[in-house]
């Protein structure tokens, strides 16, 4: 007589995936942790071109950057600023001067600016609108009344363990002299424009360190509501454009745009090492698959035997593919949240003001895990599923 055939189940085992990760549980916490730090590695280089595009993206619409048409690193005289003060549309002027100097030692590097304290607080502090630079009011007055103070970001302070009161000896190069600074208050970021790993402090002190030079690096120029842009640049340009010392304006976004291209094309070569990153993961997770896949050819006979479906045993397989890449991807990316949002790593916000990790790039690093998952698991799987009865128990391919 004839066997009768055995009941078709369409259930999945699904006891039998964690047994299938107990068997090889060296092998999968490899392949997991590939998956975390390939995962780990796109959250931080694709947030790193996001900071690029923020920079630009979150620069005061109202806002210009005049500089020496010569270069960048061309100081103009700092008489310039009334005469800019006069071109019709212009609501407001301050001026940020590159101070370089050395705080110890070489090593010891961070972004210090000799300003024009009130303007400054008008344009970005407490007096604006935009309220960039967060600090109290207590403090704009105290850094306001001390010509040798100083305000520090909150970075820079958690870095070298500045506090208030606290003062920072520095050696200047650019601007010679030695120099002694009060710190009179911390500040923090109220917009991605600003970082917070920079030191600023009066220009009228280091100009009178060094014999009253009156230069400065750059004028920012804020415009009345409702006046053209592109007209102030012209006339601001206009103005000194026979002159010794030639201006070129340019708006606050296309400035922050000038200086990223000073990079190179670095997004593209990011984003270029990121999919390469990627596609080396879903390369070690479809390895491991495959390996486990083989592994499992007689146990996928049995389960033929017993009754189990093609698609039940092609979704037991699959699902480890996507529970494995899945956990990695959810370890690499929440990791990377930790570490730099939470942990507040400030040597990466030195050259990224404004990084940050965006839910969009957290849901898009979960997204690609998931997917990795799909393919690396799905691939044996469906080797596994056409493999017929007696090949699968014989375990030859």
């Amino acid at each position: 007589m004839r066997a009768p055939a055995a009941p078709v189940r369409s259930a999945v085992p699904w006891r039998l995936l964690f047994a299938h990760l107990r068997r090889a549980p060296f092998r999968t916490v490899l392949t997991l942790s590939g998956v975390a730090l390939a995962i780990f590695l796109f959250v931080t280089l694709r947030s790193v071109n996001e900071s690029f595009s923020t920079a630009v993206e979150s620069a005061g619409r109202s806002r210009l950057v005049t500089g020496s048409a010569v270069s960048l690193f061309v100081n103009l005289p700092a008489k310039l600023e009334q005469e800019i003060r006069g071109v019709g549309g212009v609501r407001n002027v301050t001026h940020w001067t590159w101070f370089g100097g050395v705080y110890i030692d070489e090593k010891n590097m961070f972004a210090r600016f000799g300003v024009d304290v009130p303007s400054m607080r008008e344009m970005y502090g407490d007096l604006s609108t935009g309220k960039e630079i967060l600090l109290g009011p207590g403090e704009w007055d105290a850094f306001n009344d001390d010509l040798q103070g100083c305000i520090v970001g909150a970075g820079l302070a958690r870095s070298y363990g500045f506090k208030v009161g606290d003062r920072i000896p520095m050696k200047g190069n650019i601007w010679p002299g030695d120099y002694d600074f009060n710190v009179r208050g911390i500040y923090s970021a109220g917009s991605p424009q600003i970082d917070e790993v920079s030191m600023f402090f009066h220009w009228k002190h280091m100009d009178e360190k060094v014999g009253r030079r009156s230069e400065v690096s750059l004028f920012v120029v804020e415009a009345e509501p409702g006046f053209d842009l592109a007209k102030i640049s012209r006339d601001i340009d206009g103005r000194f454009e026979s002159s010794g010392n030639r201006t070129r304006s340019l708006t606050e976004a296309a400035f922050n745009q000038q200086f990223i291209s000073m990079w190179g094309n670095v997004p593209a070569l990011l984003t270029l090492i990121a999919v390469a990153v990627l596609f080396a993961a879903f390369m070690i997770a479809l390895n491991t698959m495959l390996l486990n896949a083989r592994d499992r050819r007689v146990e996928t006979g049995v389960l033929k035997a017993l009754g189990f479906t093609d698609r039940a045993i092609f979704r037991l397989n699959a699902a480890e593919g996507v529970l494995v890449c899945t956990a990695g991807g959810a370890a690499g990316a929440f990791g990377a949240k930790l570490l730099f949002d939470v942990g507040k790593v400030d040597a990466i916000y030195k050259f990224f003001p404004a990084f940050r990790i965006l839910d969009e790039t957290m849901a898009m690093a979960l997204g690609i895990s998931v997917l990795i998952g799909i393919l690396s698991g799905g691939i044996p799987a469906s080797a596994l599923r056409r493999m017929s009865l007696m090949s699968a128990l014989r375990g030859i391919g």
